[in-house]
């Protein structure tokens, strides 16, 4: 089958385009037969190709992390540059995802900006440092992680496994630096009803009618208390109701009804601690309506957020890198979640960088800005070399 695009003359771009063109969406996801397994290969060849010591860790079945070493000057510090191999579905996308365009300036498919071009960088960093015949300061490690889109298995068992001083994630933050972002809670409510005919409708309990009550009550009582609440990085916590699923067939009244609400935790609360408002006000319900069988699931997926200090060296080593490179430094938080968060569970500072904009992650036409990747090239060397 012949190539619809063609390949950058410039090697990081190339790159790009290569791992663009390989298709890797999480294997939980819709589509995402392969997983992350094309990925890892084409990882292996790059590092045996620039003679950089690897290995891999299987995390789920068939499944596996892969870990670069470069050796540096101390071998008892590292500064571990991670990011993530999988990639969100393609179902929404107007755009072929696995044919990398470039086209004034910017390159196309799915990942491009969700984070290969991150990755990419980070790997040509590495080979630069490699090819250099320079010993950084300090051990540079790279990770590739499964399951970032899903449940962040992969970040999880690097965070377990991996000792490091410091962490650089790869994410669109446009070249800002970023040292605080938000965690999550994401639970499931029930209402059990009593299903009958809808002819007589009386005779039966009415999950959905019931689960209406709780959404208003929700929206109305609970989520206008954020606002009293925030955080000068990532701003005030949020919650959004995002599947309602509920009824068999219109003449049936519905026996069940259940929704599912993500709840986005700022620095300075807990995933535990925001579960509360919802089981207190559950609880009220029920007590003011002997008919509402209500349950709140157990969490399926909690999340921390994430705040390095300013004063941390990783941080500060970004912002030099920065003003060296690009002439200036931003350094910021984000409302979403990534994988730094696992690291500073366990005590390990850590900053979010990369190219692109988090605005094209996910989206119908993704794409990552050209000159974007090959200035956080120059950046993620200049931290290896300061670290």
């Amino acid at each position: 089958m012949s190539q619809s695009w063609i390949r950058s003359d410039n090697e990081v771009l190339a790159t790009l385009q290569d791992v663009v063109a390989i298709e890797s969406i999480n294997a939980d996801l819709p589509g995402g037969a392969r997983g992350e397994i094309g990925m890892v290969k084409y990882l292996a060849d790059f590092f045996d190709a620039v003679g950089i010591l690897y290995e891999t860790d299987e995390v789920l079945p068939g499944r596996s992390n892969i870990i670069a070493t470069l050796e540096g000057e101390n071998l008892d510090r590292v500064l571990l540059f991670e990011c993530h191999m999988d990639t969100a579905s393609v179902s929404v996308m107007t755009i072929p995802p696995y044919e990398p365009h470039i086209r004034d300036g910017l390159l196309y498919g799915r990942g491009a900006c969700d984070t290969k071009a991150g990755g990419v960088a980070m790997i040509h960093a590495m080979k630069r440092l490699k090819e250099s015949g320079v010993k950084p300061p300090c051990t540079i490690k790279y990770a590739g992680a499964v399951d970032e889109e899903y449940r962040f298995r992969g970040a999880l068992r690097l965070a377990e496994t991996i000792r490091a001083e410091a962490a650089v994630i790869s994410e669109p933050t446009e070249l800002a630096v970023i040292r605080a972002h938000k965690g999550l809670a994401r639970f499931q409510l029930i209402v059990k009803g009593v299903a009958a005919h809808s002819a007589k409708p009386y005779l039966g309990i009415n999950a959905i009618s019931k689960m209406t009550r709780l959404i208003r009550a929700i929206e109305d009582e609970i989520a206008p208390n954020y606002a009293a609440q925030t955080h000068p990085l990532t701003g005030s916590p949020t919650l959004n109701i995002g599947v309602i699923s509920g009824g068999v067939q219109v003449n049936f009244v519905p026996d069940q009804c259940v929704i599912e609400i993500d709840r986005r935790v700022i620095p300075g609360e807990t995933p535990e601690e925001t579960l509360v408002p919802f089981q207190e006000r559950l609880a009220r319900a029920q007590a003011a309506d002997p008919d509402l069988d209500v349950t709140m699931e157990t969490p399926y997926l909690m999340d921390n957020p994430m705040e390095t200090p300013e004063a941390e060296r990783v941080v500060q080593v970004a912002v030099s890198a920065c003003e060296s490179v690009i002439g200036a430094a931003e350094i910021t938080g984000v409302p979403y979640g990534t994988d730094a968060s696992k690291f500073t569970s366990v005590g390990i500072p850590a900053i979010v960088f990369g190219p692109g904009s988090i605005d094209q992650a996910h989206a119908a036409v993704e794409w990552v800005e050209c000159e974007q990747v090959l200035k956080a090239v120059d950046i993620y060397h200049q931290m290896m070399t300061r670290f």
